[in-house]
């Protein structure tokens, strides 16, 4: 028996690629065709990838216009945004533009850029890198079953867990079921993948 779905175009959550990481998780973040965005530094590597490349952002190293003209033989005509002011602030207004609001961030230490996004009211962000997705919880409630001794990471202020335990950023569940972690403003959870 076959599963068909269908997608609307800017539905699916658009990949940017900051850190060009390659493992099993970067081809499962591909498979609905996403709209791919990729910093200067990761273009050549994502290039060599053969994978399609929609937008690069400016950078230090592909505001050097040759770089950037190699690259187009590999893959071919992408928009290119200026990235000086902040790479996450291009690509917000950049999708914004597109009204697209949901974004996949590959990047090698997420934990050094959950600021870099906390001006992303209206997104749906998470930051993957090769063991983790950290998802930013914009409304400041998450709710989720997981099993009894199964950890979550999470980074945020004035967290309330229940029913489970927060130890610094590690939250642990007592007991198999829902677990609730409320704050009164976005944070972040951050779940291992396989």
């Amino acid at each position: 028996m076959s599963s068909h779905h269908f997608v609307k175009e800017g539905q699916e959550p658009a990949l940017f690629v900051v850190d060009a990481i390659a493992d099993d998780h970067l081809m499962s973040l591909l498979e609905w065709s996403p709209l791919v965005i990729v910093t200067g530094e990761a273009m050549l590597k994502v290039a060599s990838w053969g994978i399609r490349v929609d937008v690069i952002v400016l950078d230090s190293l592909a505001h050097n216009e040759s770089v950037v003209n190699d690259t187009v033989a590999h893959v071919g005509h992408a928009d290119i945004i200026d990235g000086s002011a902040g790479q996450a602030k291009a690509v917000l207004s950049y999708l914004r533009s597109r009204n697209q609001h949901s974004l996949q961030v590959l990047v090698r230490l997420p934990e050094r850029c959950f600021g870099d996004w906390e001006h992303a009211d209206d997104f749906q962000i998470a930051l993957i890198d090769s063991s983790m997705k950290w998802s930013r919880i914009r409304d400041g409630r998450f709710e989720k079953w997981i099993a009894e001794g199964s950890a979550l990471l999470t980074q945020g202020e004035q967290l309330s867990v229940k029913p489970a335990v927060l130890v610094g950023s590690q939250i642990t569940a007592v007991t198999s079921g829902i677990i609730e972690v409320t704050s009164p403003g976005p944070f972040w959870i951050g779940e291992r993948h396989h």
